[in-house]
C-alpha cells in the first residue's frame, strides 16, 4: 500500500484529502506545514508521495520541496503541489526545483488521481 503525506495548513482540507485518498486505497499521513512534514520525512516514515499546499505559514510548500530535494535520502520522493497559487514564476521555480506536478484548487478529481498515479508510477521506475 502506497503512503501519501498530505501537507496543508487548513485541517479541514487536509482531513478531506486524506479521507479521499484513503477511499482510493492509499495510506495517508497529515502535516499542517512544511516543518511538520519534513520532521515526519526525517523520522524515516515510509512516504511514497508528498501532496502539499504551496502557501502555508512557518514553512511553505516551496521551502519543503527544496528541503526534500536537497536531502539525498528523500530526493527520490515525488512532490505534487495542490494549491490556489497561480503565479507562473512560482510554478517555473518549483518545476526547476524538482516538482512533479502543480494542481490548481479546485481540482478535477480524475486529473488529480491521474497525476498521483503518474507520480507513483514514476517513482517505481527509479
Amino acid at each position: 500500500m502506497k503512503t501519501i503525506l498530505v501537507v496543508d495548513d487548513f485541517s479541514s482540507i487536509q482531513k478531506f484529502l486524506c479521507e479521499t485518498l484513503e477511499k482510493k486505497g492509499y495510506k495517508t499521513l497529515g502535516a499542517s506545514d512544511g516543518i511538520e512534514a519534513y520532521k515526519l520525512l526525517s523520522e524515516n516514515k515510509v512516504v511514497d508521495l508528498v501532496l502539499s499546499d504551496y502557501n502555508m505559514p512557518n514553512c511553505t510548500g516551496m521551502e519543503l520541496l527544496n528541503k526534500i530535494k536537497a536531502n539525498e535520502k528523500l530526493a527520490h520522493i515525488p512532490v505534487i503541489f495542490l494549491t490556489t497559487e497561480t503565479k507562473v514564476e512560482k510554478m517555473q521555480a518549483a518545476k526547476e526545483a524538482g516538482l512533479f506536478a502543480w494542481i490548481r484548487k479546485p481540482y478535477n478529481a480524475d486529473a488529480f488521481f491521474a497525476q498521483i498515479d503518474n507520480a507513483l508510477a514514476q517513482k517505481q521506475l527509479i
